[in-house]
């Protein structure tokens, strides 16, 4: 009978270590998993983008912007009752976090990536402030 009660509690502390093992490494794998999300993995951000950028000599600058998944870019920027005023632009982009930058040569320009947005930076990579703020951003078709 003791010969019995001692293989079962043997048995019993195997099976109690076996057990914490599997929880410490499960615990361990989820410690070790972080959040990677960001823009350029989490967003499906290729696609064209419109809106109406505001300008100081005419009603404003109609833009198109077509992001393509072999990472190019092409802008169309259409000034608005101004004859000949279409201007077309053409480079590669990268995304960095939440922040992709069209470059064109040796121009670059910033936008801020959200759920079907792409919200025009300054030369610094900020928002741009004030009342017409709300105007600089580009919605996907």
């Amino acid at each position: 009978m003791k010969k019995l009660f001692f293989l079962a509690c043997v048995c019993l502390l195997i099976t109690s270590c076996n057990s914490n093992s599997k929880n410490t490494n499960d615990s361990a794998i989820s410690t070790e998993t972080t959040d990677m999300h960001n823009a350029e993995n989490s967003l499906d951000y290729d696609g064209t983008y419109t809106g109406t950028f505001p300008a100081a000599d005419c009603p404003g600058i109609n833009m198109t912007l077509t992001i393509k998944k072999d990472k190019t870019f092409e802008l169309i920027s259409e000034y608005i009752d101004r004859q000949d005023a279409t201007f077309k632009e053409y480079g590669t982009y990268s995304v960095e976090g939440n922040i992709m930058t069209l470059i064109n040569g040796e121009d670059k320009q910033y936008y801020k990536v959200g759920e079907n947005t792409l919200t025009a930076l300054n030369q610094d990579k900020q928002a741009i402030t004030g009342e017409l703020a709300d105007h600089y951003i580009l919605h996907k078709k």
